[in-house]
């Protein structure tokens, strides 16, 4: 791929200059601190109930042999979050990167910081967590270090963990030789300001990523390495669908039954087998002879939409209701009135998820490592499940494989310490692949309804928008926001009635409220605005998926400016320009337009060579109306005769604020394309009434490697403002890119993802 970084005029002309490429290999031991295996039985030791923010041991500590280490409520999962987080603490502790440890969440070690997610987590260490408490860190140690010089802390300056007088270089001192191994013991004043811009060594550079050497020789340890000594394992025997009742266990199938079995757990209409070897804990939960009583709850798939359309919601909420929007769309000059769907998606882990536990009923403890996004959260869940104190659950984070929303973390998590404690001893458990693709908490499908009205001159006077989506659980919580403790038992939290429709509750970070309104956060130029969204209870468990509810909801907005555009006979990045106010969705959108060299155009090209159609589709959010900004254009191919869909460029601009590492900016952006194009093309949950059957990458199918489009990228870079997230602005816009870009090539609008063949094909016979 091809980038650029572009600079606003305000900006250090060398602020980006001498990029490197650092390579380093950073491990922390699991059971760091009393986490390793057996350790709660053997001491019977209680970590905290929190860990406190406002002290600075609870983020940097300096060991004896000049080594820092860093801890954060932040983790990485496959973005390239560590390697920024470290830039960050280099830069403000002034120490070589290299020379840095970094412990990531870790309910006895870290602040609790929230989940990793929703691209909020350089922005959460930027303005407010690890950059301020390195910069008071480094503060205090200059403080130690005059006293102990007998020098101004204004005559010191600091190299590499080593202090030294300005005036006279023979007195320097090392962070070892002033903390090495002991507590600073000091709570953070929030008066020390960190670095200006400039000040920085490795903000602003492209620093290899960290993790990556020891992944790619296999030294990496994942939570599916984690073994403990008498570690049993399991599998959980699955119901026909969610809300299926047990009946009866009658044994085994002949010869069905593991040899190494340990026991067979049952509870409501959780079922699971225990073994000694993870392969008899596989065979036994196949040939377990379980009977159920089905319950058929899910409207079938041909009648889904209809179902999610007309049931009554369980919550209705009136986000923007400005000026009269009923009086502009009955005086408008034409109205436009469009239907979208977009479906159920998973999360589609390559690695099935696994977690490890080891829960002491006798002392009431337990110790659980897990590749969750929230430590802190996942242990509220746990110590709900297993009737323990929160403050015993100690919840260690180990990554899995990526997932950026809700996978089976998690509930794996979930089945492993209630295993635990039913048996007495550590237990892993590992999903199977149908296990993570039926049971996971999929992305959730919506009908959204727009309608806008057009004057004279084609300009929007009314908008209106309305959404219904369907849901069930959700991130750690209640433990039945996941299937095991809906299996289990336990009460899930029954849907939040409506509030008052009006006033309106205001502009949420949905994506649901399109940039072209004119309301606080949004800054369009459409004065007459209506946005309402409709919720229900869904049979199909869903949460979080990379971009939740602002990709499906860009894919209707900017499908429909498009059409909006076509009606009004204008230029689509012109129409869209002249709907918007917000500069730096301007300049974005403009900078994209720049770098893919688009031709103006107010119609279709439909450009066609033997089979071969081309086009292309642009589309531009400010994603959350409070994040990062990202316009893409992309470029397709679409064989008229068979339907196949092929992207073959992604033209993309981004503002993210400061950069930290344009290149994970830049990686960033091509994990979204690959995930984007998958989603767009492929990616769409299939079920009967009972629930998902999309069992397999067959059922399933996802991006292949021969799909992978060239990226021509650039960032704009603001150094003057606060660090933004980048994780999920190209996924968000790249859907509706691929069909604006497909109606370019063919003429054919298609209103529902994925764009799968068939669909196209059916879309260009109906022309």
């Amino acid at each position: 791929m091809t980038q650029q970084l572009v600079e606003t005029p305000f900006s250090r002309r060398n602020f980006l200059k001498g990029t490197g490429a650092l390579v380093v290999a950073i491990s922390v031991p699991l059971g760091k601190a009393g986490a390793a295996s057996g350790a709660a039985k053997a001491s019977k030791a209680i970590g905290p109930a929190v860990v406190p923010a406002n002290q600075l041991d609870s983020w940097v500590a300096v060991q004896g042999n000049g080594r820092v280490t860093v801890y954060t409520g932040k983790v990485e999962l496959g973005t390239g979050l560590k390697t920024s987080q470290l830039q960050i603490a280099a830069d403000e502790l002034d120490v070589a990167l290299e020379s840095i440890d970094l412990v990531q969440q870790d309910t006895w070690l870290t602040v609790d910081q929230g989940f990793t997610a929703g691209s909020q987590s350089l922005k959460t260490q930027w303005v407010s967590g690890l950059r301020h408490a390195c910069a008071e860190a480094r503060a205090a140690l200059v403080n130690m270090a005059a006293k102990s010089l007998g020098v101004p802390a204004s005559d010191l300056t600091v190299t590499d963990g080593v202090v030294t007088s300005t005036k006279d270089a023979s007195k320097s001192i090392s962070y070892a030789a002033l903390v090495g191994d002991k507590k600073f013991n000091l709570a953070q004043t929030g008066k020390v300001q960190p670095k200006e811009i400039g000040q920085h060594r490795y903000i602003g550079r492209s620093i290899a990523r960290v993790d990556i050497p020891d992944k790619l020789t296999g030294r990496f340890r994942y939570v599916q390495d984690v073994k403990l000594p008498g570690m049993l394992h399991a599998r959980v025997v699955r119901p026909p669908g969610l809300d299926s009742k047990l009946v009866s266990i009658n044994g085994f199938q002949k010869g069905g039954k593991p040899k190494s079995l340990v026991k067979v757990v049952w509870k409501n209409n959780y079922v699971a087998v225990v073994t000694g070897r993870e392969e008899d804990a596989i065979q036994g939960s196949q040939a377990l002879k379980v009977t159920w009583q089905n319950q058929n709850t899910v409207a079938p798939m041909g009648d889904y939409y209809n179902w999610l359309r007309t049931t009554k919601p369980d919550n209705r909420r009136v986000l923007v209701n400005t000026g009269d929007v009923d009086k502009a769309l009955a005086g408008a000059k034409q109205v436009v009135s469009r239907t979208y769907t977009y479906p159920h998606q998973l999360h589609g882990s390559m690695g099935p998820s696994a977690a490890v536990a080891d829960v002491n009923n006798e002392a009431k403890e337990a110790t659980v490592y897990s590749s969750c996004q929230g430590v802190y959260q996942l242990r509220g869940a746990l110590a709900t499940l297993l009737g323990f104190p929160a403050r015993n659950v100690h919840v260690i984070y180990v990554e899995g494989s990526g997932c950026y929303g809700l996978n089976g973390a998690d509930a794996v998590a979930l089945d492993a310490a209630f295993l635990s404690q039913q048996v007495g001893r550590p237990v892993r458990v590992q999903y199977s692949r149908a296990d993570e693709h039926l049971w996971e908490n999929t992305g959730q499908a919506y009908v959204v309804e727009l309608k806008a009205g057009l004057d004279d001159s084609g300009t929007i006077v009314g908008w209106d928008f309305q959404s219904w989506a369907a849901g069930r659980g959700g991130r750690p919580g209640p433990p039945a926001n996941m299937f095991p403790g809906v299996l289990l038992g336990f009460p899930e939290t029954p849907p939040s009635p409506s509030p008052p429709a009006s006033p309106p509750l205001g502009v949420d970070t949905s994506n649901a409220t399109s940039s072209y309104i004119d309301v606080a956060r949004a800054e369009g130029s459409v004065k007459n605005g209506r946005v309402v969204v409709n919720s229900t209870t869904s049979r199909i468990f869903t949460g979080p998926l990379r971009s939740p509810n602002r990709l499906q909801y860009t894919f209707t907005n900017e499908l429909f400016m498009d059409e909006l555009a076509l009606a009004a006979g204008a230029d689509p990045i012109a129409y869209r320009l002249k709907h918007l106010k917000d500069q730096r969705l301007i300049d974005v959108l403009a900078g994209v337009r720049d770098l893919a060299k688009w031709q103006p155009r107010t119609f279709p090209y439909k450009r066609k060579v033997g089979n071969i159609a081309y086009g292309r589709g642009v589309a531009a959010c400010q994603y959350e109306s409070i994040d990062g900004y990202v316009a893409s254009i992309a470029e397709v191919e679409v064989n008229t005769v068979t339907g196949k869909v092929k992207v073959t460029k992604i033209w993309n601009t981004q503002d993210v604020g400061i950069v930290i590492n344009p290149a994970g900016v830049i990686h960033q952006a091509e994990g979204c394309a690959v995930q984007g194009v998958s989603r767009a093309l492929y990616e769409e949950v299939k079920h009967d009434t009972k629930g998902p059957t999309s069992g397999n990458w067959e059922t399933y199918p996802v991006f292949r490697f021969t799909d992978m489009p060239k990226l021509e990228m650039t960032i704009i870079n603001r150094p003057d403002q606060p660090a933004l997230g980048a994780g999920e602005l190209l996924i968000t816009t790249i859907g509706a890119c691929i069909g604006n870009a497909i109606f370019d090539a063919t003429g054919a609008r298609i209103r529902t993802a994925p764009f799968t063949p068939a669909r196209v094909k059916a879309a260009l016979k109906a022309l």
